[in-house]
């Protein structure tokens, strides 16, 4: 079985992911990491000379070949699960967990790394809080459509891993 983590940049899918994996015995497979090591290239390079539309490209063809794995936790980009149709593919390959988190909880994460996240160098003059509840108002729809929600805040991983093992 396949588990992906989905939500907002700075939630916590690759902490959490790595917990939940040894926590099943599965691997664990982070899908940014995962386009930086077989690219040869950074995320933020690959934004900056191939632009979003050529990172997405990227993403939709190393998650591919991640959801030919078994017995995995993806953790997936924020954006992932909004672009070419990846929510349907990931619903359809395992369990998609959305791990949700406010936006003043993910602004304050997100302070500390915003020079190494590309999308957030085009905030502009607003607010990261203000950037963060405009974004995650339009990926909401995506991440709705997880098979199971849960709370990034106080997040419990081993009841997490009790809910994807009762819902095989």
């Amino acid at each position: 079985m396949l588990v992906f983590l989905i939500g907002y940049m700075g939630s916590g899918k690759s902490t959490a992911g790595k917990k939940l994996a040894k926590l099943l015995g599965y691997g664990f497979a982070d899908l940014d990491g995962h386009i930086e090591m077989r690219s040869g290239r950074r995320i933020a390079d690959i934004f900056a000379v191939d632009g979003e539309e050529g990172f997405r490209k990227y993403e939709r063809l190393y998650l591919e070949k991640l959801c030919k794995l078994d017995n995995h936790v993806i953790a997936t980009g924020g954006g992932t699960p909004c672009f070419g149709k990846n929510i349907e593919l990931m619903k359809s390959a395992g369990k998609v967990v959305y791990i949700k988190m406010p936006v003043a909880a993910l602004a304050k994460r997100l302070s500390q790394s915003e020079n190494e996240r590309p999308l957030l160098k085009n905030t502009g003059n607003k607010s990261l809080e203000k950037f963060i509840e405009e974004h995650l108002e339009q990926r909401e729809k995506f991440y709705s459509q997880a098979d199971v929600v849960v709370n990034g805040v106080s997040l419990d991983v081993k009841g997490l891993a009790e809910v994807v093992l009762s819902t095989q």
